[in-house]
């Protein structure tokens, strides 16, 4: 009995970690009042909501509202909200420039941001652990610039 126990606790704290994907989760007590007050107060509909510190002055938001995946960055130069958009839904036209000029890299990511009102496609592609890019395009799905 004290094996199946041992065993179960183990398979929890494996998924447990591995679902967790190396992010800096941090319990919301612990996230800036004014940024927590401002989520409650834009997103009151929000579910599953976590919280992710990016760096010392940056937090973000990461839940699940009207069935849409998305996230809020928090920092003191303001706030960028993202909604996860499925792989599935992304534009031929950003999938097309990725496999034409990045061949070797996976697609991981897309997500529509909006930064004082101006929307943009982000694109995280990934050649290995180490070798991330994040790929910015226009709505119309053109390419813009390569972020980092």
């Amino acid at each position: 009995m004290e094996k199946i126990i041992f065993l179960i606790s183990l398979v929890a704290i494996l998924v447990s970690c591995s679902t967790t994907k190396n992010r800096n989760l941090v319990n919301e007590k612990d996230v800036p009042a004014r940024y927590v007050n401002d989520f409650k107060k834009n997103r009151p509909n929000a579910q599953k909501s976590s919280w992710e510190k990016v760096d010392s002055l940056s937090y973000k938001a990461i839940f699940t509202d009207n069935n849409n995946q998305m996230q809020i960055l928090y920092s003191k130069t303001g706030t960028q909200t993202s909604w996860i958009v499925p792989l599935q839904y992304v534009p031929s036209a950003i999938t097309d420039y990725i496999t034409k000029n990045y061949p070797s890299y996976k697609l991981q990511e897309v997500s529509i941001s909006d930064v004082k009102n101006k929307k943009v496609y982000n694109a995280v592609i990934k050649l290995n652990k180490k070798e991330v890019k994040t790929l910015e395009f226009d709505l119309n799905g053109e390419f813009k610039s390569e972020v980092r």
